[in-house]
């Protein structure tokens, strides 16, 4: 796939935000409009004055990010990139802004390690001991977190606690991860980047045909987690994937919720026992304060079709937190 220019390269076409896209320490630049600039430095926002940003420039740099990809932002408000240092870029454009808005999520400078995590605090030792034991018994863990929260930099460090002589089949919206290892496969859907639309759905089923020792979802949205949970209960053992949630045990409903969107869904209490089937730790990240980090972990251990509770044992985190309960959908209601 074509890649725009990468985050330098913009620095003509942004006025005023050279220092800021030359920072390392800023992971995210935020365009509200003409002049209206917030950078995310530390996990803190802050504005940034830029009066020569006029909105005759934003429109010119989102063409010139969107030409490279075959785009026109006039035919396309809403779209998404991927430049080619790996950063990611959202632009929306007029009429579905009064104003051209780009966000720029830079990449990540270095790859963590799961010790990397440990040392900075931002991964407990027992939580990493959990993964570990979790992963080496070909069971399966989910990530969850909100946006931004370091969901991604924790699947890249619990990839590489994967034995090196078996296959990674890693499956992606855009390709973020970092996987460093000779026997991995990944695959990218792009869907709002290209003519030629690949679901993660249609990827995850694709990739059984690949012979995965382990599958790696960058993070699960919709009807492919049916298909993912089916792969993982069939084998496939020491497999990892995210999804956005609250906190652990909503991660699980979400989990379920999504894969119930498929339209060849099973009911909803045979969902939630495929769930623990083929999740057996939950780590979620959260960002407070500038730090991001695993603020709960849980083992899961059942669900109770009566209370439509999920039964969990807490490895980390808010041990005297009620067990949530996992709402009963119909099909028509999570499609709706």
């Amino acid at each position: 796939m074509t890649r725009a220019s990468g985050t330098r390269h913009l620095t003509p076409f942004l006025p005023g935000l050279g220092a800021l896209l030359e920072d390392p320490d800023i992971s995210e630049i935020m365009i509200n409009g003409p002049g209206n600039v917030w950078v995310e430095r530390a996990g803190k926002l802050e504005p940034h004055e830029a009066p020569e940003l006029t909105a005759a420039w934003l429109h010119r740099a989102a063409i010139h990010i969107a030409r490279p990809l075959g785009l026109d932002p006039a035919a396309r408000p809403v779209l998404d990139a991927r430049l080619a240092d790996g950063s990611r870029v959202a632009i929306c454009t007029p009429p579905a802004s009064p104003e051209v808005a780009i966000t720029i999520r830079r990449f990540g400078g270095r790859a963590f390690s799961a010790e990397d995590l440990v040392r900075l605090g931002a991964l407990p030792d027992p939580v990493l001991q959990a993964a570990r034991a979790t992963l080496e018994s070909r069971r399966n863990i989910l990530v969850s977190g909100g946006t931004g929260s370091g969901k991604t930099t924790l699947l890249n460090a619990l990839i590489e606690l994967l034995p090196e002589d078996e296959r990674v089949v890693a499956i992606e919206d855009t390709l973020e991860l970092r996987i460093e290892r000779a026997n991995c496969l990944r695959f990218e859907a792009g869907g709002a980047q290209s003519e030629i639309s690949v679901s993660i759905r249609d990827l995850v089923r694709h990739a059984l045909r690949h012979r995965p020792d382990h599958i790696v979802v960058g993070e699960v949205r919709g009807a492919e987690a049916a298909d993912l949970l089916q792969a993982l209960n069939t084998g496939h053992g020491g497999s990892l994937t995210t999804v956005h949630a609250n906190n652990a045990h909503s991660a699980l409903s979400r989990l379920a919720s999504c894969a119930m969107q498929a339209g060849d869904a099973l009911p909803w209490e045979v969902t939630c026992r495929g769930v623990v089937d083929g999740i057996a730790l939950v780590l979620h990240m959260t960002r407070l304060k500038g730090r991001r980090f695993v603020e709960e972990a849980i083992r899961v251990r059942g669900y109770d079709a009566g209370t439509g509770r999920w039964i969990t044992e807490t490895v980390w985190g808010r041990a005297t937190e009620p067990r949530e309960k996992a709402t009963t959908h119909s099909p028509k209601e999570v499609n709706a």
